[in-house]
């Protein structure tokens, strides 16, 4: 039931149809803000995770330079 239907079936003057539509524009947006926080946190956790995996990627990418490295330094300290 519409906002306008109640106050004219339960007789309420303006300042009373003001309070009844402040108060449930509170509660829809009390679920948004709740929601937008459940996002916030499922994005925190995706993005914890991918940090994670970047971080492995990052040390296979320094042991994959080093190697190369040191496949190049070896044959010239060897006489090669």
């Amino acid at each position: 039931m519409c906002y306008l239907a109640m106050a004219e079936e339960w007789g309420l003057d303006k300042g009373d149809k003001a309070l009844n539509q402040i108060s449930t524009h509170e509660q829809v947006c009390e679920q948004r803000y709740l929601r937008i926080e459940e996002r916030l946190a499922s994005g925190s956790r995706r993005f914890d995770e991918l940090e994670a995996k970047m971080d492995t990627v990052s040390n296979r990418l320094w042991w994959i330079i080093g190697l190369i490295v040191v496949s190049i330094l070896v044959p010239q300290f060897l006489g090669g």
